[in-house]
């Protein structure tokens, strides 16, 4: 689309949008879903496991809406559903009609128009018309929206409509009572009330049996079985970094001495590593691991070969992180834990920070080099089926209310009371 004709469409369209949108009468038992917000060929996370929940319910209309022409999503066995293109006058009909619109981001990330990597346009859905109920998509660790330093929130902030629409949510999901103070303040201004304490609706994915999973998890979980065969799985699952707002981010860049160093522990303790990076990426310079992937020793275990962090998570043995939150998903399974804090003090003062005190809230060793790393990997695996210690349940306790597969069911019961639908 040339820019020109994007810039007109921005021009014009929103003010005809807003105005149908007060027009067009909305529909109790209509509940929106949409594809990733940058992964637009994926219908995951929080999104698809309510989804699940509820895709047998003939009662409600489940409308996925999608930024291109693609109608396969690996849903089965659902009933009362569309697969409608956003950006067409169906689908702007159909999200127009929906009481119940779910995020996992923001609205104007995940039912805006985008066209290729940059240009978007934000639709301003009338918010007090329908319920938009935000899953977010992890348990915060690090700061976010009202938390961040002055250079990240500015970034974050430049769309207005945003903060806006943080005030409007109907529900925003939290997973524990601690948490759901953290997210009322890194939300502001929503209002305290319109936090639910329900439980991530994608951690049902971690402890549902394999055959409740629907196919596309199981088939990615038997993937991950498969490449690690009869070797102990050990996952490299680093955060984002904000190195196109913070000058001092940085990500590691791993020597060749340091590759084989890592590979010669994998060899003696018969394990793989597995390679898992954000799917988002906006500077080249990332970890450069990647280059040193050789299905051998080293595995890709990115988006491109789980959609979902749930099915490498269930399948380790050890997840290595530094600040990501993917840390709490593996408590959620009593999952054994390295952080490779290298930046500890950058990202903490520099970066977008922590919520929590790092000693409290992360239960497993910290190490800053390469040296100490292996050897925390060497003594973590001998004590994989140790009972968990004192420290260990007590940072499960600060972010998680419900260790269980009833997320989802408790986030449907709550909008089923609110829209009194049964």
């Amino acid at each position: 689309m040339s820019s020109v004709l994007f810039y007109l469409l921005k021009i014009f369209f929103s003010p005809f949008f807003q105005m149908a949108d007060l027009i067009v009468p909305v529909k109790k038992n209509y509940w929106g879903f949409s594809v990733h917000h940058i992964k637009s060929d994926q219908f995951i996370e929080s999104q698809r496991a309510v989804f699940e929940e509820i895709k047998k319910d003939k009662k409600i209309k489940k409308i996925l809406f999608t930024r291109s022409k693609k109608k396969d999503f690996n849903i089965d066995e659902a009933e009362n559903y569309l697969v409608v293109k956003l950006f067409s006058f169906k689908g702007f009909f159909y999200v127009l009609r929906c009481n119940i619109l779910f995020i996992t981001h923001s609205l104007s990330m995940d039912f805006s128009l985008r066209f290729g990597k940059k240009k978007f346009i934000v639709l301003k859905y009338n918010m007090k018309k329908r319920h938009v109920i935000n899953l977010w998509h992890g348990i915060p660790y690090k700061k976010l929206y009202a938390l961040l330093n002055p250079k990240v929130k500015e970034r974050l902030d430049r769309v207005k409509f945003r903060r806006y629409e943080r005030s409007m949510y109907k529900a925003l999901i939290a997973s524990s009572d601690i948490d759901s103070y953290a997210m009322t303040v890194m939300f502001y201004p929503i209002n305290y009330s319109n936090v639910w304490v329900t439980g991530l609706p994608r951690n049902d994915f971690l402890l549902k049996p394999i055959e409740e999973l629907p196919e596309y998890l199981r088939n990615q979980i038997n993937i991950v079985k498969n490449l690690k065969g009869n070797k102990k799985l050990i996952l490299y699952a680093p955060t984002y970094r904000q190195t196109a707002a913070v000058s001092s981010a940085e990500y590691y860049q791993f020597t060749t001495q340091e590759i084989e160093q890592i590979k010669s522990l994998l060899i003696k303790n018969n394990a793989i590593l597995g390679i898992r990076l954000h799917y988002f990426r906006n500077n080249e310079n990332l970890f450069n691991i990647e280059k040193y992937i050789d299905n051998q020793y080293i595995f890709d275990l990115g988006h491109n070969v789980a959609t979902e962090i749930a099915p490498v998570v269930r399948e380790s043995d050890l997840i290595i992180s530094d600040y990501s939150s993917v840390f709490i998903e593996a408590m959620y399974l009593n999952k054994p834990l390295i952080s490779f804090a290298y930046d500890f003090d950058d990202y903490q003062n520099q970066q977008e920070g922590m919520i929590y005190d790092f000693d409290i809230a992360f239960p497993g060793p910290v190490v800053n080099n390469i040296d100490n790393l292996c050897h925390q990997i060497e003594t973590q695996l001998k004590q994989i089926n140790d009972p968990k210690t004192e420290r260990y349940k007590i940072a499960q306790k600060l972010f998680y209310k419900y260790i269980d597969n009833n997320n989802s069911n408790r986030v449907v019961n709550m909008i089923k009371k609110i829209t009194d639908v049964s």
